[in-house]
């Protein structure tokens, strides 16, 4: 059955059965609208993720072959987030924060350090763990190989972590870092 009246010649017609559709609609237009808000609020959430930067530095910039010096890595995440520890918080689990290489010419010595982390009740586990939030400094002791050339060279790497707001926690996420140290010579006056 389609419309009588002056909706006939309309460009739309709709069938008598899509009408109870259209009324529906209208009915639960106010509830959808509420569900799209709480959607649009976990994707701001969710985005927040994204303001993760990752610095990385040298200490210090200058070394010679044979010298030790620092790698730090200053990660910073967005406020009410927070990732978890180097140490993983129990057998089989995968949310410790893990730091590897990718371009390092450097011997590494040592285990990645890290400030002693908060041990929290993350609400979007329903567990006990350690984390570190706002802002955390991961560092490593690296030694220059004794007959490695003069130059500057590349250090780069990923930090893989999984952050979370005690709401929700993103996927596991690497996030690329890179530094450049100068490796001087015998004269270079050092």
């Amino acid at each position: 059955m389609f419309l009588t009246g002056p909706f006939q010649r309309s460009p739309f017609y709709v069938p008598a059965g899509w009408s109870i559709l259209l009324i529906a609609a209208f009915i639960f237009l106010p509830s959808s609208v509420l569900a799209f808000q709480s959607f649009e609020d976990f994707s701001r959430s969710r985005n927040d993720i994204g303001n993760v930067s990752v610095t990385a530095l040298t200490d210090p910039i200058l070394v010679k072959p044979g010298q030790a010096f620092d790698l730090h890595l200053l990660l910073k995440l967005a406020q009410g987030w927070h990732i978890y520890s180097l140490e993983a918080q129990s057998k089989g689990e995968s949310l410790a924060t893990q730091i590897r290489f990718e371009e390092n010419v450097f011997q590494p010595e040592g285990e990645w350090m890290e400030p002693k982390p908060v041990i929290t009740l993350d609400e979007a586990l329903d567990q006990v763990v350690k984390v570190h939030e706002d802002s955390v400094q991961f560092h490593r002791n690296l030694i220059v190989p004794p007959d490695l050339k003069p130059g500057t060279f590349t250090i780069s790497g990923k930090i893989e972590f999984r952050a979370c707001d005690n709401k929700i926690c993103s996927l596991p996420r690497k996030v690329d870092f890179q530094t450049q140290i100068r490796v001087s010579g015998d004269d270079d006056g050092l």
